[in-house]
């Protein structure tokens, strides 16, 4: 059974989250059957990271498949000159790591607790066993690939047909969608913060393109910012 609480608290637990992951309405595991459920709950084993922490590095050897429980992972690689490539943010209901467990190849990517972050890791033995005994799983995986291909698919298409301002209002509105919460007035308050220059790699553009495009809409009053987050005020596809 996962229990956060017999794990060294850096902050206190948020009862709705571990109400929910306990009792299997977690969007982890909403996906699978009553059976796959309770051979998660049994066998997942929490993890917390502190806002800036690594979970593992580009080159580790996969130790299980890991779900985002609360808060967020950055997904990226930092080149030998420091710079760092961030390619995605995993949000809460996110399960990730399996490449390495398929093809038995080392971490592909560094995945870092981006704010505070709750985790579950399925070992990997007991991924194997699971994914052997229940073939929904497989299923699952499967179609979660997918999925990512079919983003993947069309950032490339983005990047090469849409002018940088498309390219902003569909990474906006997609983040909207995964960590948005509605406004007073209508709009959507997006509640994970993004440095500019992590907005700016995942569309392609430079920083300083970016900036001047937020600016745009900011001046148009398509967004405008709530404590650091963004809010998303009018329909960004209008603009």
């Amino acid at each position: 059974m996962v229990d956060f609480d017999s794990h060294p608290a850096r902050r206190p637990d948020p009862f709705k989250t571990k109400l929910m992951i306990l009792t299997g309405l977690h969007p982890l595991l909403v996906p699978f059957s009553p059976p796959l459920q309770a051979a998660l709950l049994a066998t997942l084993k929490p993890r917390r990271l502190a806002s800036g922490e690594c979970l593992f590095r580009h080159g580790d050897k996969a130790d299980g498949w890991w779900g985002v429980v609360s808060g967020a992972m950055k997904v990226g690689n930092v080149h030998a000159d420091g710079r760092e490539m961030v390619l995605s943010y995993l949000e809460p209901g996110s399960w990730f790591g399996e490449l390495s467990l398929f093809d038995g190849l080392p971490r592909s990517h560094d995945n870092v607790a981006h704010g505070d972050t709750e985790l579950v890791l399925l070992p990997a033995p007991e991924f194997h066993r699971l994914r052997a005994q229940f073939p929904e799983l497989l299923d699952f995986i499967t179609r979660q690939h997918c999925a990512r291909l079919r983003l993947l698919f069309a950032a490339v298409e983005d990047a090469t047909l849409l002018p940088l301002s498309s390219r902003l209002a569909k990474q906006l509105e997609y983040l909207a969608r995964s960590y948005g919460s509605a406004t007073a007035g209508g709009g959507r308050r997006i509640g994970i913060r993004i440095p500019q220059e992590g907005l700016a790699q995942m569309i392609g553009a430079s920083r300083q393109r970016l900036n001047q495009e937020l600016k745009r809409l900011e001046s148009k009053g398509y967004i405008g910012y709530d404590e650091g987050h963004l809010l998303i005020q009018r329909p960004l596809l209008d603009a």
